[in-house]
Order: structure tokens, then sequence, then C-alpha cells
């Protein structure tokens, strides 16, 4: 029983690394879907932040134009968070690399804006560490957007499939070896069985 469940367990694995294998090749061919995935997330993420800043800013000590320029910043990433969202997923006819643009100037206003607080913050007793690491992940977001704005989902496509095609290989390999050592350990347990059964016994 035990070895049946480790033949299932081992075909599933085989099974399923195939697929991955056959994902990340597809995926690479993928390109103009995957920019639409790729800003949804990004929508997805702003959406997230613009929220996060607006149930936030009641507890946050800022003076009254830091606030404001927080309460703006929530709501630009709010509203861009949506049309980013909505926008890949309907058949409108836009430009990939001018949205793009747009949001990478979006997140590095709420950087700045993340570090500020941050700075105004740091002696107030509120953990700071998840504005700060918001702030890094926007701006090097931002970066990569302005830099490489039609190649980023190119780039990304290739790490994911890659990534996917490797963990495959490496599931389907692994079972491989498995089965190939749980039939080494079969055959020779067999074998000592039939020498024990064979040895003449010493009456």
């Amino acid at each position: 029983m035990q070895e049946s469940f480790l033949k299932r367990h081992l075909m599933l694995s085989i099974v399923f690394g195939s697929l991955l294998m056959i994902f990340g090749i597809y995926l690479m061919f993928q390109q103009e879907s995957f920019i639409r995935i790729f800003i949804s997330i990004l929508g997805l993420f702003l959406t997230g932040s613009g929220l996060f800043s607006l149930f936030s800013l009641n507890r946050y000590q800022l003076g009254k134009r830091t606030k404001i320029a927080t309460l703006v910043k929530a709501l630009i990433s709010l509203g861009l968070g949506v049309v980013a969202i909505i926008v890949p997923l309907s058949a409108a006819n836009v430009s990939w690399t001018v949205l793009l643009y747009v949001i990478a100037a979006e997140l590095i206003f709420s950087s700045i804006i993340l570090f500020l607080d941050a700075l105004l913050l740091r002696k107030s007793g509120i953990i700071i560490s998840g504005m700060l690491s918001e702030g890094v992940f926007s701006l090097v977001v931002a970066i990569l957007l302005f830099v490489f704005p039609q190649q980023i989902g190119s780039m990304l496509l290739k790490l994911v499939g890659a990534v996917l095609i490797a963990s495959g290989l490496a599931m389907v390999l692994w079972a491989y070896r498995i089965r190939k050592i749980n039939r080494q350990s079969s055959t020779q347990t067999i074998e000592a069985e039939a020498v024990v059964v064979d040895e003449p016994s010493k009456d």
C-alpha cells in the first residue's frame, strides 16, 4: 500500500512538473496578455496602498499640509489603481507604455510622500518599517518602469517562464530519481530475501 501511494505521488509529481514546464514555455509567447496581467497587479498594489493610507490617516500625527499631501497620494493611488485593474480587463485600445509611465510617476510621488511621512513619524512611536518598505518598493518599480517601459513585460515574462520551467524540470527529475532509488531498494530487498530462503539450514 505504501509503495502504491509512492508510485501515485511520483506520477503526480511528473505530471504536475510537466504541466509547469509547458505553462512556462507557453507564457514566454504571451507578452501582450502578460503585460495586461502585470498592469492589473500594479493596480491591485496601488488600490491596496491607497486604501491603507486612507484608513491609517487619522492615526498619523501629521501636520496639515503633510496630511493633505498624504490624502492626495491615497486618492490618486486608489483612482489610478482601479483604472489599472479595469482597463486591462476590458477591450479598451490603450497605449500600455503611456499607462506604465503614468503608474511610474504616481509610484515616485507615493514613495516621496511615504518617505516624508516616515521621517515625520519616526519619533511618534508608530512603526514606520512598513512605510519605508513600501516606499523603497514603489521607487524601485518606478525606476524599472521608466528605464524599461516596453521591456518590463518581456523581462518579467521570461523570468516567470524560466522559473516555472526550472521548477517543473526539477520536480520531474526528482520524481525519476526517487523512483530509480525505490526500484533499486526493492531489487536489493528481493535479492536479500532470496538469499535467506536459499540458505541451507544448520541441523
